[in-house]
């Protein structure tokens, strides 16, 4: 530890409620392969941080994590950074994390380019998509940014953080490394901070052996109702358990779902004259699902009524014909009935 007094982080949480709006977006993308994403800054509040992050303060910090159950990647990492009104570089990093010694270890499995933040004193998105990492079933992770190896100027930054326990299986870490990488895989990090707080980070993380995408034809449409044609390239890992269909109306109005294991599918329930845009995801034997399929859009519609037939010339002489045969059968039998008076 270094023996300035600032080396130890320091927390700050608002009185009141209110959000620091983002100078910079840029958001990890979602669909059904990458279920196991995590994602704490749906409970962060907008302003409440751990600090000073930056030399001479501590080098760097980071967010341990534990892999999925089942084989996976880590795919791109963001945090939260209020620079405090200081530009100074920094860079990402990934290394396996060791529970017992509470440090990092093992080589190295990502490092970034050097990023910068800009000179600002509200909170922004700083994030790195190309990590392409393995994560192995079990083993624990420390995601974080350094310092260490980008010096710069002074800087006091400010990340920020949540509440302990908003992600269960990992938490913020830290190290008083200054300008020694060397130190994160051989000096032991601080954990359990302040009970064990997490940060407001995001990590993208897809299975590995999902499906593709499927693809989706509208074979015919009827009342409140539409069939769909399915097919699948690669079932991943394993194969395939069923189909997903889900359709979502343009505009008001709620949005339909259904599955079957077969190549055709009819989603029942729609409202007629409705457009949907639907999609279709592959779900294996492993339980994974890969992600959605192209859009395609329908309009079910009742099936118009019978028309009611006009009889034709010919018919309205036959039956005219007959009316008058009827006629005169009834006034025959009249007049015999009044002569047998």
């Amino acid at each position: 530890m270094l023996s300035l007094p600032s080396a130890l982080p320091s927390r700050t949480k608002p009185m009141g409620a209110f959000f620091v709006p983002l100078a910079l977006s840029m958001a990890l993308a979602t669909s059904a392969v990458n279920a196991q994403s995590i994602d704490t800054t749906t409970t962060w509040d907008g302003s409440s941080s751990v600090s000073s992050f930056g030399l001479p303060n501590t080098a760097t910090y980071g967010q341990t994590i534990m892999a999925p159950t089942l084989p996976a990647k880590l795919q791109a990492f963001e945090i939260r950074i209020n620079p405090q009104g200081m530009a100074f570089p920094f860079k990402f990093y990934v290394y396996e994390w060791d529970p017992v010694a509470q440090q990092a270890t093992g080589p190295q499995m990502y490092a970034s380019a050097v990023q910068t933040t800009e000179a600002v004193s509200v909170f922004q998105t700083y994030a790195v998509s190309d990590l392409n990492v393995t994560l192995v079933p079990g083993k624990s992770y420390v995601l974080f940014a350094s310092v260490s190896e980008t010096p710069g100027p002074v800087a006091s930054s400010r990340w920020g953080s949540v509440d302990g326990g908003s992600y269960a299986d990992g938490q913020f870490v830290f190290v008083n490394n200054s300008g020694n990488p060397s130190a994160w895989t051989s000096q032991q990090w601080t954990t359990n901070w302040n009970g064990g707080i997490d940060l407001a980070f995001k990590a993208g993380i897809f299975y590995v052996g999902a499906p593709v995408a499927p693809m989706l034809s509208l074979d015919s449409t009827g009342d409140s109702r539409a069939s769909f044609g399915l097919s699948l390239s690669d079932s991943g890992a394993a194969p395939l358990q069923q189909y997903n269909l889900s359709c979502s109306p343009q505009g008001d109005g709620a949005v339909v779902t259904g599955s079957g294991s077969t190549s055709t599918l009819t989603l029942i329930g729609l409202v007629n004259g409705t457009t949907y845009d639907c999609t279709a995801t592959a779900t294996n034997g492993d339980g994974l699902t890969g992600p959605a399929s192209n859009i395609v859009a329908v309009t079910p519609r009742a099936a118009p009524a019978a028309p009611t037939p006009v009889p034709t010339l010919s018919e309205w002489g036959t039956m005219l014909l007959s009316a008058l045969v009827a006629g005169l059968g009834i006034l025959g039998m009249s007049r015999a009935s009044r002569r047998h008076r």
